[in-house]
């Protein structure tokens, strides 16, 4: 079955995520001159607030101060955690950048899909890298969980994704890096996954998964391939329709 619509989680599959945070962490520690070789520490609260979130234990809101404030407490800080989190929020929303090829990978993609970002991101940057880089030219719907009240792997999510996109599960195709938030999301949801496991290591064996690849060029085979086949298809009924026309019509 062909894919028409494809939603692509943002963060490691499409956006550099890792070279956007070392930025701007490494200005919000110059701007309260923190060492930088707490930035572990950091990495550490940050992580633990995301879990949280994706469980459905706090809010965005929540999430954005609270790792700053385990962060601080946890290497006896004196800092304001609600400062901390609007400029880093800001200077997140600031440093965008594409995972390598990642452009030339939604430029062909675009051609005979429709593309729309799926995203547990907070909307000011994600909104922000996006409009910087010039993407949005290539997404009919940018979905961030922070905008519709659910967040990945939730099946909620997927549900409010699709009747805003509005299209059929049987229609789409999930594409992310997390085995979690994006590919148990979903496979539970009942939506095709394909794991972009970009410079990590290979999916679990999954009878359910639709497929998965180590880079662009696996992605867009995978996706060229499926679309071929249904287009093959598609000649093959109008070869056979043709075939079985009445005399004279």
């Amino acid at each position: 079955m062909s894919h028409k619509y494809l939603l692509l989680d943002a963060d490691g599959t499409f956006l550099d995520f890792e070279r956007t945070e070392k930025e701007a962490l490494g200005l919000l520690f110059d701007h309260f001159g923190i060492d930088e070789g707490l930035s572990s520490s950091y990495h550490k609260a940050n992580s633990r607030c995301w879990e949280e979130f994706e469980n459905g234990l706090i809010t965005m809101e929540e999430l954005k101060e609270r790792r700053f404030d385990l962060f601080f407490r946890s290497q006896g800080l004196d800092f304001d955690a609600k400062e901390a989190s609007r400029l880093y929020i800001d200077e997140l929303s600031r440093h965008a950048y594409y995972m390598d090829g990642a452009e030339e990978m939604l430029s062909h993609l675009a051609h005979k899909h429709s593309l729309s970002v799926i995203t547990n991101g907070i909307a000011q940057v994600q909104r922000g890298r996006l409009e910087a880089l010039g993407a949005m030219r290539f997404f009919d719907h940018v979905i961030i969980s922070e905008e519709v009240g659910a967040q990945k792997p939730a099946k909620v999510f997927f549900e409010r994704a699709l009747a805003l996109i509005g299209a059929r599960k049987e229609d789409c195709l999930v594409i992310g890096d997390s085995l979690t938030s994006d590919i148990k999301g979903a496979q539970d949801a009942g939506i095709d996954a394909f794991h972009l496991h970009l410079g990590a290591s290979a999916s679990p064996v999954d009878e359910e998964l639709w497929g998965h690849g180590d880079s662009f060029a696996s992605l867009l085979s995978a996706v060229d391939a499926d679309q071929i086949d249904v287009e093959d298809q598609q000649l093959v009924g109008s070869d056979v329709s043709a075939a079985v026309a009445p005399v004279g019509l």
